[in-house]
């Protein structure tokens, strides 16, 4: 009677969603020899009963786009009778629309005598669905308060210690446009530059249509989408992981796609959005990871030997200057917390001094202090002159640090849009012209 929602899937990728289902709820299969297609019918039948998109149940996991894998996890943990839940982050690739559904579903559980136990770093997201909030801070229980009781605010302080910004106040998007201006230098010194860019449809890939879009010296220029819609292909086109067709142009420099050392010879940067899979080698320690960017890796072996010293000393001043907790340099980076191994990713993107900069989902899963600190990155980055790429599925991160904001949908991309102009951000996410 035990369910749990890991905010690391813990699906298999080689197998179908259907199959996937039936690992954790074998009741599905029905009696006799399992088929394809009542598996698949089972798992369409659970999927409509609890409200949740998975698409075609037949396709194979890690095909997936990550938003519906966070689906097919919730599924999972939904399949079999119900007394306990445990949620680790299960709104962090959720559309606004899909978490309400979520939490409608979390309120009949708990109407039906169930137990939810919902971890999140989502202060929005404590105080509405839960009758009761557990701060933890630093491996120790600080308190457990009635959420009728808490502001924001306060529930702020009680997750980091100390006063923290929060969107409502001053947002690191008036810090940046206080340094720059934002606009004129978009105009005036632009440093990514796509024309007409197209990518395929591969397994699982969303392609990409006729992207236009230019980003200026000193600017944070921000990407709105639901998950699926081809962030990833994007940021992988942009930063020469992937072909595609099309012309994109960093510091004025001509970038041929699936030509990654062009791009960082040009000067970009990547923040990827799946930093355990793309971000990090899990096994290798803290000083190894913080050197896997060609540029830093050139500047500790200049003639194809690594000094060790020298490597050590850039993983430390990395580490000092990011404030990544850490016991020793030496301990395997899967040690560190998922905050302090976006710090070390941010800071090893920006150890470069990039003229571009492509952040995707910068701050998924991170705590109130880890987010603002990489906020406040990101909005330094922009004052000393970079151009900054944010695609995020967060609205509010993307409201609080954007001058102009686009929107990705099936591949193409609309706008400009201002920040603040919600409703036709919703229309325009939804694929309605507005």
């Amino acid at each position: 009677g035990v369910g749990v929602v890991f905010q690391h899937f813990a699906l298999i990728g080689a197998l179908s969603v259907a199959e996937n289902l039936a690992l954790a709820a074998p009741e599905l299969a029905g009696d006799g020899p399992a088929s394809t297609r009542r598996l698949a019918a089972a798992a369409a039948e659970l999927a409509a009963r609890h409200g949740l998109a998975i698409g075609d149940p037949r396709a194979r996991v890690d095909t997936l786009p990550v938003g519906t894998r966070a689906r097919v996890e919730i599924l999972r943990a939904l399949s079999g009778p119900m007394k306990v839940l445990l949620l680790d982050e299960p709104t962090a690739v959720l559309t606004p629309g899909e978490t309400a559904d979520l939490f409608a579903m979390l309120q009949r559980l708990r109407a039906a005598d169930a137990l939810v136990v919902l971890i999140t770093h989502k202060l929005s997201e404590a105080l509405e669905v839960c009758d009761r909030v557990s701060v933890m801070r630093a491996g120790a229980l600080v308190t457990t308060v009635a959420t009728r009781e808490l502001s924001p605010a306060a529930l702020a302080r009680l997750m980091v210690g100390d006063a923290v910004t929060t969107h409502a106040g001053a947002t690191p998007r008036d810090a940046a446009r206080a340094g720059s201006e934002h606009e004129r230098a978009a105009a005036a010194a632009s440093l990514l530059a796509v024309h007409a860019l197209s990518t395929g449809s591969g397994s699982g890939e969303t392609a990409l249509h006729d992207v236009e879009l230019v980003v200026g010296a000193g600017e944070i220029c921000g990407i709105a989408g639901v998950d699926g819609n081809g962030q990833d292909e994007l940021a992988a086109a942009l930063y020469g992981l992937s072909p595609r067709a099309g012309e994109v142009r960093i510091g004025g420099a001509v970038v041929a796609g699936g030509d990654v050392a062009a791009a960082q010879r040009a000067g970009a940067a990547l923040i990827p959005g799946d930093r355990r899979r793309d971000g990090l080698a899990p096994r290798l320690r803290i000083w190894e990871n913080a050197l896997l960017s060609r540029p830093l890796l050139a500047r500790v072996a200049p003639r194809g030997m690594l000094d060790p010293t020298a490597a050590r000393a850039v993983a430390a001043e990395l580490a000092k200057r990011y404030r990544i907790v850490h016991t020793a340099l030496d301990q395997p980076v899967a040690d560190l917390s998922g905050g302090n191994q976006q710090r070390l990713i941010v800071g090893r993107a920006l150890a470069t001094a990039p003229r571009v900069l492509i952040a995707v989902n910068p701050t998924r899963g991170l705590d109130v202090a880890a987010t603002a600190h990489v906020h406040a990155t990101l909005a330094d980055a922009a004052r000393d002159g970079a151009a900054v790429l944010l695609i995020s599925t967060d609205l509010d991160e993307l409201a609080a640090l954007c001058s102009r904001l686009f929107v990705l949908y099936r591949g193409r991309l609309a706008g400009p849009v201002a920040p603040d102009d919600r409703g036709r951000l919703a229309a325009l996410m939804a694929g309605i012209a507005a």
